[in-house]
């Protein structure tokens, strides 16, 4: 009987709310382009990223860099931002396969056609472990999902990686002639 407890509660799963529209006790998390400040659009996506425990990831001075290798993305995650360009997404329940209990970090990423940013590290001391307990929204638990940006590149860097293509083209072209 010990054996076939311990086996069951080995096996959880953690149940969170993926929206940034209802974070916050209903104040809501936006995420915003750097240069401009303007909400994200429909043509970008949010993916979200967990890490059993209390885990610490800033962002720091660079919204694109790379996520942790401490956080695992949350399969079939993948919820597309509002069409209407208010910068939150509303994705469905999330679940997180190997939660049980206690405390759990998260990471929010986006990424859309000109750019991609981060969320930076934001814990919850508990979530829902149960399919038919309330679910929990970011922030019921904890200080709350940031608010955060997506860094675009400048239009130079843009520019020199066309170039490069055509250049590409070019060279490819006159070896072919």
């Amino acid at each position: 009987m010990g054996v076939t407890a311990s086996a069951a509660t080995s096996f959880g799963q953690g149940y969170i709310a993926f929206t940034s529209y209802l974070a916050n006790g209903g104040a809501g998390a936006l995420t915003t382009f750097q240069d401009s400040g303007l909400p994200v659009t429909g043509a970008y996506t949010a993916e979200l990223y967990y890490a059993l425990g209390t885990v610490t990831d800033p962002v720091g001075g660079n919204p694109s860099s790379p996520i942790s290798g401490l956080f695992t993305a949350v399969p079939g995650s993948i919820t597309a931002y509002d069409a209407n360009g208010d910068g939150y997404f509303q994705g469905g329940t999330a679940i997180m396969p190997t939660y049980t209990s206690g405390p759990i970090s998260f990471e929010i990423w986006a990424t859309g056609p000109l750019g991609s940013g981060r969320s930076g590290a934001f814990t919850e001391s508990i979530i829902a472990s149960s399919a038919s307990s309330p679910v929990t929204n970011f922030g019921d638990n904890g200080p709350g999902m940031p608010s955060f940006v997506v860094s675009v590149p400048e239009p130079t860097t843009l520019a020199l990686a066309g170039l490069g293509g055509l250049a590409s083209l070019v060279a490819f072209r006159r070896k072919q002639a």
